[in-house]
């Protein structure tokens, strides 16, 4: 008993450690220190995991199986998290029996994003917890004002919460309050309390760091100040000073006749705990927030470099916690006559709080990402991005999209990233199906492909596509680039109502074997449905009532084409999403159904695709996100007078160009300005552009070293914006159209379009 880690529990105060990684638990270590050191918990948070992952390879075996699966990143980091929480959780597990559930925690956090938000909190400690599946498992739930009623409902419910980033003793005792009205509600419906528990996490250090700051101003050296405090005498005294308070409220809370009619009933107080108890200050001892707040029903968690202090020459000799109560008192009335209010202090210190576990939680996920990309291999594409001169603003506009969470809101979807009016917010939302339709039609890349070979099977040589606009530049773009593979039909496409364009169809297709596709959204289209009708009533008199069985319609549900459809008797009538615009459909049936009569092997397709809703997913920081990040250069670019983009691909997928090109123009060009596409034009010398240009290099692998790539290196070392996207396969092309969907969505709402 004379490591005086051990004699703090003599006292009634039990230590953690704030630190966990698989090395520490695998090793053996953190066994060692629960059975001879008498560690009694630990504690987590988003700095610690991102740290552990970063700094080490030993997560890089269950991230490679898990991208192996396909999990999304956030799902990844979950997976990873959960496997450490549970192994800790059950080294920790003796202690829990022992101390007959007082000790024993591990503590896992909720995300950061979370904090403002109430029913989103709940929601993650829901499956956080039954994730786990763990009785010594602590939530942490941050204590700001939304945080207290998802604190009070999680605990009503009987999951065990850790609260956090409480820095006043106003806030400590509203969540004390919170804990209180969840085990009093949990015994008036007769459900045991007994295994309930919670900790109210108080934090210290960050307190001095600040309010020391705020003190340093106003020492004013030399001056006379009187019977007025001197602000250097209050310097370090503040954060040991707010916890004895803290400690005061906690033993007039905890005690009375209602609290004991609940102890009756088997319920245990919600301990105090210090947070943050590591010295900032080197000219502070580095032991100062363990030896003061020594006391009952107390818990400190502590970093490994306090616990090596502690362990060293920490000195237990009493209960400190209740010592120099008048003196804290006093710290507080001389802090407000300097001029410092706490009140504010302990704002910004929450503020800032979340802000601490939000940065390393972005880069946890950034680490994550591109250890993802880089265990996919050759099932993902490739992103290099050179933004020249607009570099140092492109990276401000990566922080600045991660502070309005771009990424999540983009795919919530909130269309207020594009607009402030409410009305023109509900049409934007009705256009924003294509951020989710990759991972919808995977489930109906079957019932796709099984259509296509059945009129494979039917030996059609010709299928003739009637669409207007984007619905028929997508497939043309397909067929120009993929083929058609042996014994698959021929793909001709009519997207307009020239004389000319509609003979050559009729000359080029033998009627007979040939499936007509009518595509239009509203089912309305004059274009489409009138030579719809001419072809139909060409081909009624040759094919004796069964021209019906040669026609197929790709519309909305509810259109007077869809009607058609089964009025007449179709031979099928695919019904697409009705929130997916025309520019945005190539993933849709308006996209997938030809490419699938084409031969094109769409399961796999829509697998690459998946890759890249992964990567472009939002939990990804912008930096790392390769549609996002690929945005906000077009879009920053735009606002610079770059606008003109200069679109380089490789011979093989020139065609991509044209869809490209409409689909940035049509997206971005609001009131005379927008990104003005230049396709099929050769790359020349640096001085042969004016600063007016970003330059965008589409390649297969096989081609990276191809011709362009000498002009494309003399550009970037010019300064000129330049973005090199490698595909490893054609089949990659799917990925592709959403990684510039994205893209063209966040140059948009940097530019201020909205591109729906």
């Amino acid at each position: 008993m004379n490591n005086p880690l051990c004699q703090l529990g003599q006292y009634g105060q039990a230590y953690w450690i704030d630190n966990l990684t698989r090395s520490m638990i695998r090793s053996g270590e953190l066994n060692t220190r629960v059975t001879e050191h008498g560690l009694r918990g630990v504690t987590s948070n988003p700095a610690i995991f991102h740290k552990a992952i970063a700094g080490s390879n030993e997560y890089d075996a269950q991230i490679q199986q898990l991208v192996h699966e396909g999990l999304a990143i956030h799902d990844i980091y979950e997976q990873l998290i959960v496997t450490d929480i549970q192994e800790a959780c059950d080294i920790l597990r003796s202690v829990y029996d022992a101390t007959d559930r007082m000790d024993g925690y591990v503590s896992l956090e909720v995300s950061p994003y979370l904090a403002h938000d109430t029913a989103g909190t709940m929601q993650e400690v829901r499956r956080l917890w039954h994730a786990v599946d763990r009785p010594n498992l602590f939530i942490k739930i941050p204590g700001t004002s939304a945080g207290v009623p998802a604190i009070e409902e999680m605990l009503f419910e009987g999951i065990n919460i850790n609260i956090t980033l409480l820095f006043s003793v106003r806030a400590y005792e509203a969540v004390a309050h919170a804990y209180i009205r969840a085990i009093g509600r949990r015994v008036a419906e007769r459900k045991s309390v007994r295994q309930v528990a919670s900790v109210a996490s108080f934090f210290l250090s960050r307190i001095d760091v600040l309010v020391d700051q705020l003190l340093g101003h106003r020492i004013q050296p030399g001056t006379p100040h009187g019977n007025t405090p001197r602000a250097e005498q209050l310097l370090g005294k503040v954060a040991i000073a707010n916890a004895k308070l803290a400690y005061q409220s906690f033993q007039k809370i905890f005690s009375g006749p209602q609290w004991d009619a609940l102890v009756a009933q088997g319920a245990r107080v919600q301990r105090p705990l210090w947070a943050s108890t590591s010295t900032k200050d080197p000219l502070y001892q580095d032991v100062r927030y363990v030896e003061p707040l020594i006391g009952p029903c107390t818990v400190n968690t502590m970093p490994d470099e306090t616990i090596d202090a502690f362990a060293d020459h920490g000195v237990v000799e009493a209960a400190t916690v209740e010592a120099d109560l008048e003196d804290a008192q006093r710290v507080f009335s001389d802090l407000h006559k300097v001029g410092v209010e706490f009140d504010c202090v302990a704002w910004q210190l929450e503020n800032e709080g979340v802000q601490k576990f939000i940065d390393p939680f972005d880069q946890l996920m950034k680490t994550i990402a591109d250890k993802r990309q880089k265990f996919l291999g050759a099932r993902a594409s490739r992103q290099a991005m050179a933004p020249g001169q607009l570099k140092s603003a492109v990276t401000a506009a990566f922080k600045g999209l991660d502070s309005r969470q771009f990424g999540r809101r983009l795919f919530a979807p909130d269309p207020f990233l594009w607009t402030g009016d409410a009305q023109q917010a509900e049409a934007i939302r009705q256009q924003l199906g294509w951020l989710h339709s990759p991972e919808a039609f995977r489930g109906k890349a079957t019932a796709i492909a099984q259509f296509a070979a059945e009129i494979k099977t039917a030996r059609f040589s010709h299928a003739v596509l009637l669409a207007m606009g984007g619905l028929g530049l997508f497939p043309k773009v397909c067929r120009d680039i993929f083929g058609v593979a042996p014994g698959w039909p021929q793909l001709l496409v009519l997207d307009n109502t020239d004389p000319a364009a509609i003979r050559g169809v009729e000359t080029g297709a033998d009627s007979a074997r040939t499936l007509f596709i009518i595509a239009s959204k509203s089912g309305t289209s004059d274009e489409t449905l009138s030579l719809f009708r001419d072809v139909h009533d060409r081909l009624k008199p040759q094919m004796a009532g069964q021209v019906n069985d040669h026609v197929v319609a790709i519309t909305d549900p509810g259109t007077p084409l869809a009607a058609e459809a089964r009025r007449q008797g179709f031979r099928y009538c695919f019904e697409n999403p009705l929130d997916i615009g025309g520019r945005y459909s190539a993933l849709s049936y308006f996209g997938l159904m030809p490419m699938a009569l084409l031969g094109v092997d769409i399961t796999t397709l829509l697998e690459r695709v998946h890759q890249m809703w992964v990567s472009c997913g939002p939990f990804i920081p912008a930096e790392a996100n390769p549609g996002v990040s690929f945005g906000t250069l077009l879009g920053l670019a735009a606002r610079q007078g770059r606008n003109r983009v200069t679109f380089a691909s490789a011979k093989s997928l020139d065609p991509f160009g044209a869809w490209v090109a409409q689909l940035l123009a049509a997206s971005t060009d609001k009131a005379g300005l927008g990104l003005v596409p230049v396709v099929h034009e050769a790359l020349g010398p640096p001085e042969a552009y004016k600063t007016d240009r970003v330059f965008v290099a589409l390649r297969l692998a096989k081609d990276e070293n191809a011709a362009g790539e000498k002009e494309l290196t003399a550009l970037e070392q010019a300064g000129h914006p330049v973005v090199r996207i490698t595909m490893n396969e054609v089949i990659d092309l799917g990925a592709e159209c959403f990684r510039w969907q994205v893209a063209a969505a966040t140059a948009g709402a940097i530019m201020g379009a909205n591109p729906f």
